[in-house]
């Protein structure tokens, strides 16, 4: 298994920009407010972010440099590094609700951030496909071609499943009794649905021999804070499938 996520929470200014974008409504926010907010001046907040919409994705932009850097140095195979990959993001917005929650009220309340997230999905997805297609057994003949158009139905399924997992828990809130034990279940249901998407796919993708060789167990846990060994124990054990 690779190495888990860092604890590093949503960067601070980030996290004050997108609340009062979320509380006091995107166009009535003014780029001076966000300033203000993220503690920084107006010329620093534009050279750090650019503008008000780029604020409220910073930091997709940290954790896809992350992932890239994750399947840059998995030693899995190549199916459980992507569903790896995957579980690091959804871990982030595990580790920041009240940050990922601002910004989902606020793409449901400005269409061209719903666009801009679109976007954002399809560079994750675009981040696995490429990992994907350098890993793909083959010499560049028709075989390896067919493998090319499933791997790009895989990336797109295991962000779209991932995508799915994520949205049911932010419509959910923290008032449908959200806790550290229910999120560790609910990130090790979306590890049992990748493995699982991984299996079908892993035949067309690597071959009917890596298809009978079992694939690493991925175990996700997320821990409140610091944790003693005993919690990180008992934390594994809850997250087994």
């Amino acid at each position: 298994m690779t190495s888990p996520p860092s604890n590093h929470r949503a960067d601070g200014p980030v996290a004050a920009a997108i609340g009062l974008l979320a509380r006091q409504g995107f166009d009535a926010t003014s780029v001076e407010e966000l300033a203000e907010a993220s503690g920084m001046s107006r010329s620093t907040f534009f050279r750090r972010f650019g503008s008000k919409e780029d604020v409220v994705f910073a930091d997709h932009e940290r954790i896809l440099h992350q992932v890239n850097d994750r399947l840059a140095e998995s030693r899995l195979e190549p199916l459980a590094a992507v569903v790896d990959a995957a579980l690091l993001v959804f871990d982030h917005h595990l580790r920041n609700p009240g940050t990922s929650r601002a910004r989902y009220e606020l793409l449901q309340a400005v269409p061209a951030l719903r666009d801009r997230e679109l976007v954002t999905s399809h560079r994750y997805e675009r981040a696995f496909l490429l990992y994907l297609n350098g890993r793909l057994p083959g010499n560049g003949g028709r075989e390896y071609k067919a493998r090319e158009y499933k791997a790009v139905a895989f990336a797109a399924a295991v962000v779209a499943v991932h995508n799915a997992f994520l949205r049911q828990w932010l419509r959910a809130g923290p008032e449908a009794g959200a806790t550290p034990s229910a999120d560790r279940h609910r990130a090790a249901a979306l590890a049992g649905e990748l493995r699982a998407l991984s299996e079908t796919f892993r035949p067309a993708l690597l071959g009917a021999a890596a298809a009978a060789q079992p694939g690493p167990t991925v175990v996700v846990t997320v821990l409140p804070g610091a944790a003693d060994r005993d919690a990180i124990a008992q934390a594994v054990l809850d997250a087994l499938p």
